[in-house]
């Protein structure tokens, strides 16, 4: 481009229609920005977080006072973790909203409000959107989420099904409409949904990832594990792929290759001492699972000394004290946790489900076992079909501890109606088995759960801890895997 050129573009407004509608427009004073800005906007679909970073970066230092960009820059830094960055971008688009146009206004406040939490908010303005401009697709993207957010899936489902007939190569939407029908139970549709997503973009690291996501949720683990594969071998630096193999070596007890695992998908974001303190987190979460529970709280604390926000390290932090048995500490650190949801305006959302969860289980190991049940029906409250599994697991844990053996078998068998291998209600079952002397079943139980953690590490608490029900020094030579 010569710098003629570059002159004659830069003093005049680009407008880019988004639709039929003359209003529907990206605002911005120079047109190399706008290609950016569309490139960020694809990688940001793609979820390429670095590739996104840098475009929207360059846009906006082609011009910095396109609004629209600074509010893409910040949704990409809230998922980045850094939620200050993310106010901040946002405070400088909302400060442009008189140089934009009606629809850029409405969809940065959209933002704005996403942002804060202020979810009805966001809602009645996306249906004022969706009045205005009927076929804009990514509002109606939003506006599922929206309804999720709320455990309104049916309207969700509809409103994903919109974006699609707008645009039915709209992959976001194929995607999200997926993991909702996964989120209602019906594994079906969800596998249909996600086979279609890959078929829209078969090069993009993200469809073979999203299918693993609901082979995973339904147990099978194999499976998934060869589709994150898959997706590292599209984009070998895919930090989701990589986090997620992560996690299944981490439920098999591979910690060591856990870790590593961990690292490398974290090292492929963009770096900010929020990710620092993910990191830190993380490796908190190992110690626990080997056993150094002292060493784990000092990656916590390091880990809220650079994002005091951080409820990874803060929940990790709760489990290293309750292991310690040290509950006062345990209480301190939830009462902090429960300040920080007040503050960011998520007391009611799904974010409790997990508080009130790690509460429950503090209090049953106090020997509180009524007021941890309390607790159990309100995380119920907040859970979907696909995450009340871990609740159900937490009521047979109480179950057993009131020696009601009946209920504790039924709340096992809910704990693993979504997913039959997973090996946390498992463990538990063959604590009932054993506790009610069904050696049979104890065996049978215990062989499933060898075989799932055949490649564990040798600090593997929770496989030294079948081992000591069992009265086993060594794992046997042959289990079955699940």
């Amino acid at each position: 481009m010569t710098g003629f050129y570059r002159t004659i573009i830069s003093s005049v407004i680009v407008l880019l229609c988004a639709g039929c509608s003359g209003e529907r427009r990206v605002t911005t004073q120079s047109q190399e920005a706008l290609g950016y800005y569309t490139t960020g906007v694809a990688q940001w679909e793609k979820f390429y977080y670095s590739e996104a970073a840098a475009a929207f970066d360059e846009a906006l230092r082609l011009d910095s006072t396109f609004a629209m960009a600074w509010a893409r820059r910040a949704l990409l830094d809230n998922a980045l973790q850094n939620h200050s960055r993310a106010m901040a971008d946002i405070f400088r688009a909302m400060s442009l909203l008189g140089r934009v146009s009606p629809f850029e206004q409405m969809f940065i406040r959209l933002q704005d409000e996403r942002l804060r939490n202020a979810n009805d908010q966001a809602a009645g303005l996306a249906d004022s959107m969706l009045h205005l401009y009927p076929g804009e697709k990514e509002i109606y993207l939003i506006r599922g989420n929206l309804f999720e957010e709320r455990k309104n899936f049916e309207d969700a489902i509809r409103s994903y099904r919109r974006a699609i007939r707008i645009d039915t190569n709209y992959a976001l939407a194929v995607m999200s409409l997926g993991y909702a029908y996964s989120t209602t139970g019906d594994q079906e549709n969800a596998v249909a949904q996600m086979s279609r997503y890959i078929r829209l973009a078969p090069d993009a690291a993200d469809p073979r990832a999203s299918f693993a996501d609901i082979l995973l949720r339904v147990g099978r683990y194999d499976e998934a594990m060869e589709q994150y594969r898959q997706s590292l071998l599209l984009k070998p630096d895919y930090w989701y792929s990589a986090n997620q193999i992560a996690g299944i070596e981490m439920a098999r007890g591979m910690l060591g290759a856990s870790e590593e695992q961990f690292h490398k998908g974290l090292a492929a974001l963009p770096q900010n001492d929020q990710l620092k303190a993910t990191r830190l987190a993380i490796d908190g979460n190992l110690n626990v699972l080997r056993g150094r529970y002292k060493e784990a709280v000092l990656q916590y604390r390091r880990a809220l000394d650079l994002d005091s926000s951080n409820s990874e390290a803060s929940y990790g932090l709760v489990s290293a004290f309750r292991k310690q048995r040290d509950f006062h500490s345990a209480e301190e650190v939830l009462g902090g946790i429960r300040g920080d949801l007040a503050a960011r305006n998520l007391l009611g959302t799904q974010f409790m489900l997990k508080y009130d969860l790690v509460w429950s289980r503090v209090l049953l190991d106090e020997g509180k076992p009524d007021e941890a049940r309390a607790f159990c029906d309100s995380a119920l409250d907040y859970s979907t079909v696909v995450s009340r599994g871990p609740v159900f697991r937490q009521i047979a844990e109480i179950d057993l501890a009131q020696r009601r053996f009946d209920d504790a078998f039924e709340s096992c068998d809910e704990a693993l109606r979504t997913n039959p291998n997973h090996p946390d209600p498992l463990f538990t079952l063959v604590k009932i088995y054993h506790t009610t002397g069904d050696s049979v079943m104890t065996r049978e139980i215990s062989d499933r759960l060898f075989g799932f953690w055949k490649d564990a590490d040798p600090d593997f608490q929770t496989l030294l801890e079948l081992r000591a029900i069992l009265g086993e020094k060594t794992r046997p030579a042959q289990h079955p895997a699940l």
